[in-house]
């Protein structure tokens, strides 16, 4: 019987340092990249927590000169997005957004395969920016 419960335990442990391996960078670093989607509220925090953030709006040229956050950059996604990014230290914070989420999330999915360590995706877009008073010029 404690035989049984020593093998059991041994198996428990053995699958949570395997766990655990598998949460590790891919790179052998240290920790993992952070790739998210957040609310606009969220979002605003974040710009005033983090001032070195990048804006970066994945929208046509059209919609971002319609309007856009202050302070963002236009790479858009549909068009060498790849290209844009390329320049761009993938060791500091960025935000993307497009105008309702989707394209975002595009994005913040070819940052995250490009390297970049820590990207946030507007969930909601502009649109939701604007709903929560975010300003637009």
């Amino acid at each position: 019987m404690i035989r049984r419960r020593v093998m059991g335990f041994s198996c428990i442990v053995l699958l949570l340092l395997i766990a655990a391996a598998g949460c590790t960078a891919p790179d052998g670093g240290d920790e993992m990249p952070v790739l998210q989607t957040i609310t606009a509220e969220e979002a605003m925090l974040l710009i005033e927590a983090k001032p070195a953030i990048t804006i970066i709006d994945v929208r046509t040229v059209r919609e971002y000169e319609a309007g856009h956050i202050p302070g963002a950059v236009h790479i858009p996604i549909a068009s060498s997005f790849h290209e844009g990014i390329a320049g761009l230290d993938r060791d500091q914070p960025y935000l993307v957004y497009c105008a309702t989420g989707v394209r975002g999330s595009r994005a913040l999915r070819a940052m995250g395969e490009a390297g970049f360590a820590e990207v946030y995706n507007l969930g909601g877009g502009i649109a939701a920016w604007e709903k929560a008073g975010g300003a637009v010029i």
